[in-house]
């Protein structure tokens, strides 16, 4: 019967230490630090990545209408 309380108290030191390092893990990133994907939109709100034949199209024909007058 001994072994069986020491197994118990081991399970539960275990579950302990696993919970607190889950929740130290789980610990949200202070907003300054936190990745809010701004840096991926331009100024128009498009992707930077996704959108980059829009935003060349558009720059294409900005400098066509600067060409132009």
């Amino acid at each position: 019967m001994k072994w069986f309380y020491v197994l118990t108290g081991a399970l539960l030191l275990l579950n302990a230490a696993l919970a607190a390092l889950y929740l130290r893990a789980g610990r949200r990133l202070p907003p300054e630090e936190a990745d809010d994907e701004r840096r991926y939109y331009d100024g128009n709100g498009n992707h930077v990545y996704y959108d980059r034949r829009l935003i060349a199209r558009l720059e294409k024909e900005k400098r066509e209408q600067e060409n132009n007058h």
